[in-house]
């Protein structure tokens, strides 16, 4: 399943790294631009949760691990006058997901993206949390073993499985969180 991932699901970094893991395991495949990441690193550094160093780190690294993922602008500028909403940024990543033949754009901001619009490209515009429920419902082996992979990686300092999971659930997937713990 290709996804377009809206900036404000990068953050917390939680949420982020778990929906890394999950485009690492192909258990998904999260798509990017580079307005996302530019937006990403200028509300990141803005709000002091990273250094500029940080943010441009993490970036750098997407741009390394995750070439193959990236949506380039020629694909999809002709696209952006064609989209709704207020936010630009929110038309651009919008006009992505189109071109990329994203199934899901997944957005804390759901109202942001008209989904009639979006539903006649074949994109639902969905919430972290019910996305990873729908998608835990399709995979739930897949999902566990990113889930614990993730753990087993953790070394500095090192975390248990419910530390992860209640790191999700406080970042806002708390409904996932509780499905997967009543099937693991």
């Amino acid at each position: 399943m290709r996804i377009f991932v809206d900036t404000n699901v990068l953050f917390p970094f939680s949420v982020m790294d778990f929906f890394l893991a999950l485009t690492e395991d192909a258990v998904h495949e999260v798509i990017w631009t580079e307005v996302l990441l530019g937006e990403w690193e200028r509300v990141i550094v803005r709000e002091n949760r990273r250094s500029p160093r940080s943010a441009a780190a993490v970036t750098a690294a997407i741009r390394t691990f995750f070439p193959e993922n990236q949506v380039k602008e020629e694909a999809y500028l002709h696209l952006v006058p064609h989209m709704h909403g207020k936010d630009v940024d929110d038309r651009y990543h919008a006009a992505a997901a189109v071109a990329a033949g994203a199934e899901a754009l997944v957005t804390w901001n759901v109202q942001d993206f008209p989904p009639l619009p979006l539903a006649g490209h074949g994109v639902r515009v969905l919430d972290p949390d019910t996305y990873l429920c729908e998608l835990h419902e399709m995979m739930p082996d897949e999902i566990r073993e990113t889930f614990l992979r993730m753990v087993a990686e953790k070394s500095s300092p090192p975390i248990s499985p419910e530390d992860m999971a209640g790191r999700l659930a406080r970042a806002g997937v708390s409904r996932f969180v509780k499905e997967m713990r009543e099937r693991v």
